[in-house]
């Protein structure tokens, strides 16, 4: 039955690659959060027709509220039952927003491009080639006549790309999701995801004294004063660097904390004004080993002692982000099988390794469910200009996940 599942994938690949096109050509641009109703009727529509059972929920307001989520479409998430009458579930999910597209693509983004194997569009390698790769497995299950092992729940869900704690953060919160085992995006070819860094996001602001740019004597240049504060961030950014994971990363580069500054710069008004305020952004990754509060403070402490030696300005920080570092509880049944399945399509063992990045699988992980990332690639170049992906991976990829649902068990 294994090879009949392999052979009707790599057969029917015209399936996947009419389904990412449609969804790359309804524009769910985050923010502010574009189409959300149109694509979760679309998907509703797909997952019926697979004999999927399927739910919506609508996150409300005030939960937005709280995490500053305005304008754009109502959140709404759609989830989708295959009820295999067993006694534990796979959850499978998968966020439908993308990032906005910039002037700079040879094509239109929202326009889907078939050409030299590859599929182009906003969104194909993040995430709508996971989605398509996702139902493609569970049609081919159902059209080869082999049912589940396993009961498999399907959750597509807004917001990843601002946070995801208005998507799938609130459906974990609030029990609507259920999970012994899950997945969503992550590493590709033989690489599985199992954990991620842990993300600080800071604003700084640098208060000076506005003063004409002829007499800058009679004014604090927040400019200037903000580079020397850089100077000293640089210091904690060269000592942190020194810090290594024991977890497995795939680069090495990626086994040290981070720390990036500048992501976002605001000052000035005019060139002959002496700059008043200037603000700029943190944003700092955390290694399993590390944690929120140890991170801030170790900011706060260069803060507060620059704030002492200069006391004609004033620096002030808002935290507006933060997320401890998410590690898998490990399930040495589910790796197994996953490993598996991957050396069956690629010819390698799993390598499974911690993200530098985040994904919504934190929110399963926190809550000690056994979860893996696995994605459809396009040379992981996510959120760049004429993002595409690899038809060859996106039937690799749903062959992966196929194993993977008649193998759980």
């Amino acid at each position: 039955m294994e090879n009949k599942l392999l052979k009707y994938l790599e057969c029917n690949k015209k399936y996947v690659i009419n389904l990412i096109s449609k969804l790359i050509e309804i524009p769910t641009i985050n923010p502010p959060g574009e189409n959300y109703e149109k694509i979760v009727d679309f998907l509703e529509s797909e997952c019926r027709k697979l004999k999927l059972v399927t739910r919506k929920y609508v996150t409300p307001k005030s939960v937005l509220d709280k995490y500053g989520v305005n304008g754009g479409s109502k959140r709404i998430s759609l989830v989708a039952d295959l009820n295999a009458g067993c006694k534990k579930i796979l959850h499978i999910n998968s966020h439908y927003d993308v990032v906005p597209a910039s002037d700079n693509w040879k094509t239109d983004p929202f326009k889907a491009i078939v050409k030299g194997g590859r599929v182009y569009g906003r969104g194909s390698e993040d995430m709508k080639g996971n989605i398509a790769s996702v139902l493609f497995a569970l049609k081919a299950l159902k059209d080869c006549g082999m049912n589940p092992k396993i009961n498999i729940e399907l959750s597509f869900t807004p917001d990843e790309e601002i946070g995801g704690r208005t998507g799938l953060g609130y459906l974990v919160e609030k029990g609507l999701v259920k999970a012994d085992y899950a997945m969503s995006e992550g590493y590709s070819g033989h690489y599985i995801s199992i954990g991620n860094k842990g993300v600080l996001w800071a604003e700084i602001e640098v208060i000076g004294k506005s003063a004409h740019g002829s007499m800058p004597h009679k004014g604090v240049n927040s400019f200037e004063r903000m580079s020397m504060l850089v100077n000293e961030l640089e210091k904690l950014k060269n000592k942190i660097l020194k810090r290594k994971t024991r977890h497995n990363m795939r680069e090495a580069i990626s086994k040290s904390p981070s720390l990036v500054m500048g992501g976002f710069l605001e000052g000035g008004v005019k060139v002959n004004i002496v700059p008043g305020i200037t603000k700029f952004s943190i944003d700092r990754r955390l290694i399993p080993e590390e944690n929120i509060s140890a991170a801030k403070k170790e900011i706060e402490a260069i803060i507060r002692k620059f704030n002492a030696r200069y006391k004609d300005s004033k620096v002030n920080i808002r935290f507006v982000s933060q997320e401890n570092p998410a590690i898998s509880k490990k399930d040495s049944a589910f790796f197994k099988i996953a490993s598996k399945a991957v050396k069956i399509i690629t010819g390698k063992y799993a390598n499974f390794s911690v993200m530098p990045g985040a994904t919504d699988m934190r929110y399963f992980m926190q809550k000690g469910i056994p979860s893996i990332g696995y994605s459809a690639s396009g040379g992981e170049k996510w959120h760049s200009d004429n993002e595409f992906v690899y038809i060859k991976s996106l039937v690799s990829t749903a062959k992966v996940y196929a194993l993977i649902i008649s193998q759980l068990s």
